[in-house]
């Protein structure tokens, strides 16, 4: 009998996480994913053995995100196991390879949840650049299914199903959904779902306005699926145990806005501006120094990403518009121009009319890009100047 009902709670806790999902329309999905909760705790324990990855860093203090906290206190005792050892040397090689965590991100939540074991859908392919990384990325998830099962992850998980739930109820209300059939219809393209993954055990470094949100790429037999997986993005005060907290780290309106808006609206412009990458590359005379200077503190380096993140707020902008949400139109244009810096917004947002006005002639936002492209190849060095002094 005893055995039995060891059984069923070893049952219960590793099926849980499988019910932390909010599906808040037909596409749209917010939900917790074993695999990226079970990657943190245990990248938490590898840095102390090499050091750091992306904002985790050795001896870090934490205790303003509690799942990353807590968690760390929880597996500790498993810091140096055989299981973590093998991961951090992996986790190690992929730091080495693109000094990022990426990559392991993404290739996790293409493989079922722990501790099934397999693609969710269907493999993804290597990276040309490194082909030598797909075989530590497998062996990496065989390993972190392992520690998922040494370390009893799923039990963790379904302790504190409260918070769990309770991230998600904060992100899911603030996430426009109606926004999302929007853009579809301002592109001319739709996909088949859009899933948000939050993983309140990412750790980000302490301070307002500080998180971390990550575009994967799903690959599913109805073609790409657009995701997000985003970290925590307000700073809690720590309390005595998991089980005290009343906010759990996700309750940030603006920030949910613009992750789900914002980072969802590159998988309709990335694909299509890959196409243009050597023209738009020839061009890069127009990232000019007082443009580099103003654009570097939002992680904008280069021109290619310059143009994608014009193109990506233009259709938040012009998607507002749409809905006939001018209020939001507005505030988006205020914060993309003189926050964020896109000082081409403006010129861009006349050169759109042109697309949205003769949707026969241009059906999709794909068909009217190579005008564009062109249009950018029109701008001089001057007249990227003359538009940062109007907005600096």
């Amino acid at each position: 009998m005893k055995k039995f009902i060891w059984f069923i709670l070893l049952f219960f806790a590793q099926q849980s996480v499988a019910q932390y999902k909010d599906q808040l329309s037909a596409k749209v999905s917010v939900a917790i994913n074993a695999n990226l909760e079970t990657y943190f705790f245990a990248e938490r324990l590898a840095v102390e053995h090499i050091n750091n990855i992306v904002f985790d860093q050795k001896g870090g203090d934490y205790d303003h995100q509690p799942i990353v906290h807590f968690g760390y206190q929880h597996f500790s005792p498993n810091v140096n196991s055989p299981v973590i050892i093998r991961i951090s040397k992996l986790i190690e090689q992929v730091r080495n390879t693109y000094y990022d965590n990426g990559p392991i991100l993404n290739y996790l939540i293409n493989q079922k949840e722990f501790p099934a074991t397999g693609a969710l859908y269907s493999e993804l392919p290597a990276d040309p650049a490194h082909p030598e990384i797909k075989p530590v990325l497998a062996e990496l998830t065989d390993s972190l299914r392992s520690f998922y099962k040494q370390a009893n992850v799923g039990a963790f998980l379904a302790e504190n199903a409260r918070f769990y739930k309770g991230a998600i109820y904060e992100f899911a209300k603030d996430v426009d959904a109606p926004s999302f059939p929007a853009l579809e219809k301002w592109h001319g393209k739709a996909f088949s779902q859009y899933r948000v993954f939050l993983t309140p055990g990412m750790p980000v470094t302490k301070g307002e306005d500080n998180y971390r949100g990550f575009g994967p790429s799903i690959m599913s037999p109805e073609g790409l699926i657009p995701g997000m997986i985003t970290s925590s993005d307000k700073m809690l005060p720590l309390m005595p145990s998991l089980a005290q907290y009343q906010q759990f780290g996700f309750d940030n309106p603006n920030v949910t806005h613009f992750l789900t808006r914002h980072e969802m609206g590159h998988s309709f412009v990335n694909p299509l501006l890959d196409k243009y990458r050597t023209q738009i590359v020839g061009d890069s005379v127009l990232y000019t120094p007082q443009l580099k200077e103003i654009l570097a503190p939002h992680y904008i380096n280069d021109w290619f990403v310059c143009v994608t993140e014009h193109l990506v707020r233009l259709a938040e902008i012009r998607t507002a518009v749409s809905m006939k949400s001018f209020k939001e139109a507005e505030r988006l244009r205020k914060f993309h121009i003189y926050e964020e810096k896109c000082v081409l917004l403006p010129l861009l947002e006349v050169k759109i009319k042109q697309y949205e006005s003769n949707r026969k002639r241009y059906p999709t936002f794909e068909s009217y890009l190579p005008q564009l492209v062109a249009y950018f190849h029109s701008l001089t060095p001057e007249m990227i100047n003359a538009q940062i002094k109007k907005y600096k």
